[in-house]
Order: structure tokens, then sequence, then C-alpha cells
């Protein structure tokens, strides 16, 4: 069913005679709970809509592309935000651009039922865990958490009668527990999207938030070492592979000729296999089509180490004489970005313990401060907030404080095993890896 109000706003651009346009529009859902220590402290509920025009100016060696963001639905503003869009289609002149038109699209399923009926009921059900969790929780003081449920409506209409719709459904939690011991003062704070209620495992969740804040309580600052083994986490290995990866495999890398990876070249140990996939199943940016229209699909990038294939937005695509594969990705303004979608990678063979118990020495790094390697050239740098240091196949004792730093493009290089077990994170379903050559310093 067609929301009015994108008929509204498709109606005001005809008025205008505009022949070439776009509306995303989206109307969200938020039901929110905010806990103070073990107590519910706030709930409320938040339902708001937001859309996006684009307008196209075509010329003869080029196409202009206005853009605009608007919330009110007043016809004045909305003609103003025309009006707007249309004088920037004239001005922001780039390469040949056009709107995609309708195509076959594989499905995915995006939204769980049960939460579209009632998101309230299942509010209730998990913040029902969370405090029966907390509370049972020894030697442990809550002092924050946040737990959402969202629902979103997203539509997408062009003048290439391309008219789509997606329903999604998906979770947020927010938590810091603190723990004492004589004067010494220990927090674990974690933040997290889900998509999936079946990957929620908040009692699992809440036990290991327990086990980091108290063991946070005993962390040393690691012994430092250039050369060292790290076993990352899948949460962490998003953070340090996701930037990277998804810029030098991207059509505008290639385009603007600064991308490191050329195809068929080797670009990582041959046990890596990874797939940008814009219909995986618990993926938190999965969707039937990406922010532009176009299909999503799977899409193999590196396969035994060797880079097979690029991903593109329509832009990109269009610049190269090929196709989109469905990386034109919506961001928080608008515009599109040539960007993944969600990225896995196909497991190992080994059990987390077992890779552990095969460590002589090294280090397993949970978390981390904010970990934002430089796209281009890889390199990172960040401090230390939960993991432990390995000393002949022991978890020894937790560590906090100090860096790690190293080069993303060469620990793709330098991967010496991965678990067999994958674990969802946002918009990554990765393994653990173990990795070689990278510092640490105290």
């Amino acid at each position: 069913m067609v929301d009015n109000n994108l008929d509204l706003l498709e109606k005001r651009i005809k008025n205008k005679e505009i022949g070439e346009y776009e509306i995303y529009y989206i109307k969200s859902k938020i039901y929110e709970t905010q806990f103070i220590q073990a107590k519910i402290d706030s709930e409320r509920e938040v339902r708001k809509i937001n859309y996006f025009i684009r307008i196209l100016n075509q010329k003869e060696d080029g196409t202009g592309i206005g853009i605009i963001n608007g919330n009110s639905l007043n016809n004045r503003q909305i003609d103003m935000n025309i009006d707007k869009c249309q004088s920037l289609s004239k001005l922001n002149i780039s390469s040949k651009y056009k709107f995609p038109e309708k195509q076959s699209y594989n499905q995915v399923n995006t939204a769980e039922i049960d939460v579209l009926k009632n998101p309230l009921n299942i509010k209730e059900k998990y913040c029902k865990i969370i405090l029966s969790d907390i509370n049972s929780l020894e030697k442990i003081i809550p002092t924050f958490g946040r737990f959402r449920v969202h629902i979103q409506e997203i539509y997408l209409k062009n003048s290439n009668k391309l008219n789509l719709k997606a329903d999604k459904t998906f979770f947020f939690f927010e938590f810091a527990l603190k723990a004492k011991k004589n004067d010494k003062l220990a927090e674990y704070w974690d933040v997290e999207y889900i998509k999936n209620s079946s990957n929620l495992h908040l009692e699992k969740k809440i036990r290991k938030w327990s086990k980091n804040t108290n063991d946070t309580l005993k962390a040393k600052l690691p012994i430092p070492k250039k050369e060292a083994i790290v076993l990352f986490s899948p949460s962490l290995l998003k953070d340090a592979l996701n930037p990277v990866l998804s810029f030098h495999v991207s059509g505008q890398a290639y385009h603007d000729k600064i991308s490191k990876f050329e195809l068929e070249q080797k670009v990582a140990d041959e046990s890596i296999n990874i797939n940008d996939n814009g219909l995986l199943e618990g993926g938190l940016k999965s969707n039937n089509w990406d922010g532009e229209g176009n299909p999503h699909q799977k899409t193999e990038l590196i396969n035994n180490g060797i880079f097979k294939k690029r991903i593109f937005d329509q832009k990109y695509a269009t610049l190269e004489n090929t196709i989109s594969t469905g990386n034109g990705m919506r961001s928080s303004e608008g515009s599109i970005v040539n960007s993944i979608s969600n990225l896995e990678i196909k497991p190992g063979t080994m059990t987390l313990d077992d890779m552990i118990s095969n460590i002589k020495e090294g280090y397993f790094i949970e978390k981390c401060s904010w970990l934002n390697p430089d796209k281009l050239s890889g390199s990172f740098g960040a401090e230390i907030r939960n993991g432990y240091y390995i000393k002949d196949g022991e978890l020894k004792y937790p560590i906090k404080g100090g860096n790690i730093s190293g080069n993303v493009l060469q620990m793709l290089n330098n991967c010496e095993c991965i678990s067999k077990k994958c674990h969802f994170s946002e918009n990554s379903y990765f393994p653990y890896i173990l990795f070689s050559n990278l510092n640490i310093s105290a």
C-alpha cells in the first residue's frame, strides 16, 4: 500500500513539470525503554517521517543532480524544497546519470511479522529478560541502558516508473555496567544494532558484559611486542576491515585510480574468502534493492585470496560501461555512496578454544576505542579497551590500555587461522581471525 504522503510529494513535483525525479521516503517508528540502574526509568514512542528528493538536469556533457532532505509535509515547505532541489540540479553538474528502471528482484526477509504486529509486546518481553538477568548479577552495578525496537517503511519512487517498498525491523541496545573492588572501579559499555530477534541472545550478552566488567577490574597493561600475534573478535574485525575493503573494492576507487586491488590479483591469504551480500539473512543492510532501486545481490569479492569482482552503484557502473551490482547505498544525508551492503567471511575449521590453545604467546582483543583505519592506506592505531594476554595456549589475564597498530591491507595477507563459527556484528557476519605481525604498545 502506497503512503498518501508519497503521493503528495510526487504530485507537488509533477505540478512543477519536472521531468526526472526520485523520492526516497522513510516512515519510522521507534519504541524505547530506558533503564537507570536495574529499573525502568522511562518509555517512549517516536514516530517520524523523512524524505529525500533528487532531481536530474540533463546536459550534453553531463547531468546535474539536486538533492534535498525534508520532513515537513506542508505544501508550501514541500514546494520550497522542490524549488531548492531544482536550483541545485542546475549547479551541480557531474558525469552522465539516469535513474534506474524496474527490474527483477531477489527476495530477502527484512521484517519480522511478530515485531510488526506487536512491537510493544516484543519490547516488553525483552525488557523483562534484561531486568531479570541484570538483577541476578553479582558484584555488578548497572548504571544506564536502553533497548529499542525499530520499524521502518521505506519507499522509493522515480520518474522511470520505479515504485518500491520495503518493511524493515531491527533492534538497538546500549548498556553500561560497573564493578567495584576496594577503591578500584571498572566500567564496560556496549552498543549495537541487531537485525533479527534470533540474534539478540540477550541472556548470553549480559553474562558476557558481566564477565568483561569484572575482568576489567583485574586488567593489566599489555606487554609491548612488535610483530605480535593477535586474535580479533568479529566486531573488532568489522571495525578494522569494513571501511578499508569497502573503499578498495569499489568502482569509485577504481575509476579514480586509487584502488590498491586489481582483478585476479592476490590481495589476501588463500584462506580468506569474502562476499558482499545484500541478501544476507540477519544482515543489518539487507534488502531486495539498494538505495537507488537496483537489485541487491551476492557478489564474490575475494576467493582464496584472489580479488574477483568490484562493486558498483549506478553512477560508476555507467562510467565503467558495466551494470550496477546493487551497491548504491543511501547515506544519512540522502546522497548515494558506492559502498558495501553486508560483508561475510567464509568460516575456517577450528573452534575458538582450539585457536587459543595453539597460541604460544599472543593477544585476544575484543574491543578497542575508536578504531578508524585510513581507508586509502589501511593503517590504524587504537587503544585496547577489552582483551586478554595469551600464554602457552591459555588466557593468562585481562588487558586494558596500551595500543594496537597495524595495516588492514597487510593483515589480510597475514592470516594465521579462522574460526569455524561466525557471528553477526551489524552489517557483518564474521568469524574470529588470528593475524600475525601487528604491534602492541603499552
